[in-house]
This record gives structure tokens, C-alpha cells and sequence, in this order.
């Protein structure tokens, strides 16, 4: 059986996702308060949780990072006046745990065969489709987990790692104010996660699944 990961089990996003690993026949933990038969809940404590999951199967398959934290108030910009206690939350929460998170799940990734990273984001967050102020602190915190991520994959890729940046286009974070549902974007995610990109022309030495890449719900590449 494969096993997957969700680092929370808190909104329809989540809850859809989980749903749909559990129901192809995945073994699926999520983090945090899970009500629900077909997901083994996991405490949220990041050390407690991988502890839960060395002892109750010894591996993962696919590790999802579903934290992608925004705020209301985060409506300023250099000219307004920086808000630096609300920069910092949402680095702490978007970029240091999701790091501190993947530290402590890695060696359960390693002994599993599937070695795949899976993180949300936001077309917001790249330097080239970024159009406005609002929303400093998440856009600075995305940024600097795209950062991560490549560094990551410069690391893990010779170990056969492969990583998925995803962005949901959920209400209110999409710049394109081309919304889809919940359900949609979680549907759209889960076959992004689980499928392989393709090899150009049948041809190895142009597999596409070497590269960093982040799409969206609606199957969009955007930049980084």
C-alpha cells in the first residue's frame, strides 16, 4: 500500500484531497483534529507526528504540504508603512515550519519508494506576475519558499526525489481572479501529485520530470 501525508485536514481543500488518496486506495495520515473513518489522524506537533508515523507504518510515499497562510491585514506596502510583526507570522508559518516539517518527515520519505514533495503556492508570489501591493508578507514568504523548494531539489533530485508546486486558485488568491472550487482545485491537485510528467519524444535524457515546475488548478505553468 502507498502512503501519503497532509500536513493539515482543516478546510474543503484539504478534506477533499485526503478524501480522494484515501478512495484510490492510499493509506492516508493527515495532521491535526481529523474527523473522518478513512484518514488515520496524526497529532499536530510536528516530532509527535513523524514519531506516530515511523511506528504505525515506517514510511511515506508522498509528503503534501498544504500550508499556504494568509492574512486580512496584510494590506501595506513600502510607501504605507511596513508591518513587520505580520511579515514575520506569515514566514514563520509559510516558509520556517514547512522547513522544519520536512527535516522531520525525511527520513520517512527515504524509506518509502515513492519520494515525492508536494507544496501550495501562489502565481502571486512570482516576481514576474506580481501587478499590485497587497499581500507583502505572503507574496515575500512564497518567494522564499520557491527558494527552498529549488534548493531542496537541488539536494534530494540525485536521490530520486521529485517535487510538485501547486497553486490551487482558491477565492481571494488568485491573480487572475479565475476562482475554482475547493473540491475542483483538490481533484486537480491530486492528479497533479500522483501522475508523472511526461518524457518528450519518448526520449530519457528529456524527461521532464527532472525540472521545477509549479502549475495551477487549471493546469497553467507559471513562472517562478
Amino acid at each position: 500500500m502507498k502512503v501519503v501525508l497532509i500536513t493539515a485536514h482543516n478546510n474543503d481543500f484539504d478534506k477533499t484531497l485526503a478524501s480522494a488518496f484515501a478512495r484510490e486506495g492510499f493509506k492516508v495520515y493527515a495532521m491535526g483534529n481529523v474527523q473522518s473513518d478513512e484518514i488515520t489522524a496524526i497529532p499536530a506537533g510536528i516530532e509527535e507526528a513523524s514519531a506516530f508515523v515511523k511506528k504505525d507504518s515506517g514510511f511515506i510515499d508522498i509528503y503534501i504540504d498544504v500550508t499556504n497562510e494568509s492574512s486580512p491585514s496584510d494590506n501595506f506596502n513600502v510607501r504605507t508603512g511596513i508591518n513587520e510583526n505580520i511579515i514575520h507570522n506569515l514566514y514563520e508559518t509559510n516558509v520556517i515550519r514547512p522547513m522544519a516539517m520536512l527535516s522531520a518527515f525525511l527520513p520517512l520519505l527515504s524509506a518509502g519508494e515513492g519520494k515525492r514533495l508536494c507544496y501550495l503556492t501562489s502565481a502571486l508570489a512570482s516576481i514576474n506576475e506580481t501587478h499590485d501591493t497587497d499581500g507583502l508578507g505572503y507574496k515575500i514568504a512564497k518567494a522564499a519558499l520557491h527558494n527552498f523548494l529549488q534548493i531542496t531539489r537541488n539536494a534530494l533530485a540525485p536521490k530520486g526525489y521529485t517535487i510538485r508546486a501547486f497553486d490551487p486558485c482558491l477565492a481571494g488568491n488568485c491573480p487572475d481572479r479565475k476562482e475554482i472550487s475547493a473540491q475542483l482545485s483538490a481533484e486537480a491537485a491530486f492528479n497533479y501529485f500522483t501522475r508523472r510528467r511526461g518524457i518528450e519524444r519518448g526520449d530519457p535524457n528529456r524527461d521532464d520530470e527532472g525540472n521545477l515546475v509549479f502549475r495551477d488548478a487549471w493546469g497553467r505553468q507559471h513562472s517562478w
